[in-house]
């Protein structure tokens, strides 16, 4: 499994802040800990944080025996350069 997390809703955040003048209602949270409540099933994990890091650990992810989770921490999207409003229509 591989999460991508960035704290928010990130393509709701992007159009509020290209259409409502960065008024931003109900779109960050805390960080989760995805890797964390994951080894606490018993599913091996890792988490990334550094983006040349991620094609190791993707390999030793899926040479794993059994379940496993990839816990990516991702850019906030509404920081990246997506054209998310076209995306949403």
């Amino acid at each position: 499994m591989i999460v991508f997390s960035n704290s928010s809703y990130g393509w709701i955040k992007a159009s509020q802040k290209a259409s409502y003048g960065q008024r931003y209602f109900s779109v960050d949270f805390s960080r989760t800990e995805h890797a964390r409540v994951a080894e606490q099933y018993g599913v091996r994990s890792w988490r990334v944080e550094d983006p040349d890091a991620l094609q190791a650990v993707l390999k030793q992810a899926a040479e794993y025996g059994g379940p496993a989770l990839v816990d990516v921490i991702a850019q906030p999207l509404e920081e990246a350069n997506a054209p998310v409003l076209q995306w949403m229509g």
